[in-house]
């Protein structure tokens, strides 16, 4: 819609707008909103196949003439306005007519005289000077006309113009907010987002495991689909690698036979933490199950040959200043490596002091005390990645721990179901030495 300024100047216009709208002076808001709508569909660009200059203009003129009448302070100048020039145009058309008819009447009484004297007529008729002088004014109103369409014109596209260049400066404008507020999202996540690291930024080998199996038995079929297969619920896997086969022994086996050998990599090192501690309680499951590819399997361990460093990244990675410190977790005091002697007579393991029950089934606390002994060494071993962004986050490490607790929490309480197990079998050889 155009400016107040502009449609006061458009109320001077000498064009009719009721009569282009079809509507009469006294009609309402309703009607002239119901005439525009209707009009305006005839001369729209997009309704007219071919629309032709003159049909743009018209439509140009009524949206003025609806902008003009739709105010009713700038239709009360255009009514004024109008008015005026009726009654300028009533005026005309009565001293045209008076003009007419003494034009007339002197043509009559000259051509009376004339035919009284019997002669052609003796004075000079300005007849021809009275419709030069008309057709000068009609010129000059069609000139008038035309200077004022084209001033129309003129301002119209001044305004469209500006509208188009005020449009494009806010859309700019707002552009470049919407920009500064996607930098400032992006500094601000930058700064406390950190679920990104510990994923690839890991390096590969750290983030991978090796399989061996012996190619036996369902150990012949397995190949890298079903170690996919095999390995991918314990999170989401980048590439399986089958490597050579090899003749080798396993464990304190004498014979050699065929071990294959596959690298899994994971996307994140808690998968492959996850399958390097639940992949025994697997195998230990599956144990005589000839129908289960974990069977075959003879060991699980890190491609690395050790397990990767848990403390850098949160030790290295700068503290941003969103991030509140955490909580200091809880730590499980180590209990200190028992040192191995050995003096002349010991009794072996699986011998009580009376030197009764040869071959009982050994103990697990050694092993508690040499996992407190690896935890404590790799605990106090420095790092040797100084990078942050190379090693797991903070919620990836918490997510191992967890998990390292659960696998310790498990192994104690198999130690606690075998030592009641003895307690049982030592009550019940007791029994038997009393009968």
């Amino acid at each position: 819609m155009a400016g107040d300024d502009d449609l006061k100047a458009h109320a001077a216009s000498n064009q009719d707008f009721y009569a282009l709208l079809d509507i009469s002076p006294a009609a309402a808001e309703g009607e002239i909103r119901r005439a525009y709508r209707k009009t305006a569909l005839k001369y729209h660009p997009d309704k007219i196949a071919n629309p032709t200059p003159a049909d743009i203009d018209k439509f140009h003129t009524l949206q003025i003439a609806y902008d003009v009448l739709s105010d009713p302070d700038v239709r009360q100048l255009y009514d004024n306005a109008r008015e005026a020039r009726q009654r300028k145009q009533r005026e005309r058309d009565m001293m045209d007519a008076a003009k007419r008819k003494m034009r007339e009447d002197l043509e009559a009484r000259e051509r009376a005289g004339a035919a009284a004297m019997g002669a052609g007529p003796r004075g000079v008729k300005r007849t021809w000077m009275s419709g030069t002088d008309d057709d000068d004014a009609e010129e000059k109103l069609q000139r008038e006309i035309e200077r004022i369409a084209e001033d129309g014109r003129r301002r119209r596209k001044e305004v469209e113009e500006k509208l188009k260049r005020d449009a494009e400066e806010e859309e700019k404008v707002m552009r470049q907010e919407e920009e500064e507020a996607q930098r400032a999202a992006d500094r601000s996540s930058q700064r406390v987002d950190r679920s990104q690291e510990g994923g690839a930024n890991v390096p590969e080998l750290e983030r991978a495991v090796k399989v061996r199996w012996v190619r036996e038995g369902r150990g012949l079929d397995l190949d890298k689909d079903r170690l996919t297969a095999l390995f991918a619920p314990f999170g989401k896997i980048e590439s399986v690698v089958v490597l050579k086969d090899k003749r080798q022994r396993l464990g304190d086996r004498r014979e050699k036979k065929t071990v294959a050998t596959g690298v899994v990599v994971f996307a994140s090192i808690v998968g492959a933490h996850a399958a390097v501690l639940d992949c025994e309680k697997k195998i230990r499951r599956s144990a005589g199950q000839t129908d289960n590819d974990w069977s075959s399997i003879d060991s699980v361990f890190w491609a690395s040959g050790t397990q990767p460093d848990l403390g850098t990244g949160s030790a290295n990675r700068p503290a941003s200043p969103s991030e509140k410190s955490p909580a200091p977790e809880p730590t499980i005091p180590a209990v200190p490596p028992k040192p191995p002697f050995s003096f002349p007579g010991a009794k072996p393991t699986g011998y009580d002091g009376a030197g009764k029950r040869p071959g009982k089934a050994p103990s697990f606390g050694s092993f508690a005390s040499a996992a407190a002994a690896v935890t404590g060494s790799s605990k106090q071993a420095p790092s040797s990645s100084t990078n942050g962004s190379s090693t797991p986050s903070l919620e990836e490490v918490t997510l191992m721990r967890l998990k390292t607790a659960q696998r310790e929490k498990e192994r104690k309480a198999l130690e606690e179901q075998l030592r009641k197990e003895d307690e049982a079998a030592d009550a019940a050889e007791a029994a038997e030495a009393k009968n």
